[in-house]
């Protein structure tokens, strides 16, 4: 597995957190399979399989704890990049939790 103590996940030059993020959320968004996700992630960020599970684990968990509405519960953004950045996206657009997480929506 490539990613690391501190959560990171290694991405290609060029590419960043908020673009995994972003592509990441779009696939969720349309309730795309496992497969698919892990192709279109392997395609565009060069990520392994376990990689790509990992990266839609800490989007989602960036939204859950979003959903808190607790700054606490704000990931380190040195230690948990993607899910920092998939919080301030759910924390700028509450309607991302409500249609990815309908349970947790307020």
């Amino acid at each position: 597995m490539g990613w690391t103590d501190d959560l990171s996940i290694p991405l290609p030059e060029g590419r960043t957190v908020a673009d995994l993020v972003d592509v990441t959320l779009s696939l969720m968004l349309k309730n795309a399979s496992e497969e698919e996700i892990e192709g279109v992630l392997g395609a565009e960020f060069g990520l392994s399989a376990d990689d790509a599970e990992f990266a839609c684990e800490r989007t989602g968990g960036g939204l859950v704890r979003a959903a808190t509405r607790n700054p606490q519960n704000c990931p380190p953004a040195d230690q948990d990049p993607v899910a920092w950045e998939s919080f301030q996206r759910g924390v700028q657009d509450p309607s991302l939790i409500a249609r990815i997480y309908p349970q947790f929506a307020s």
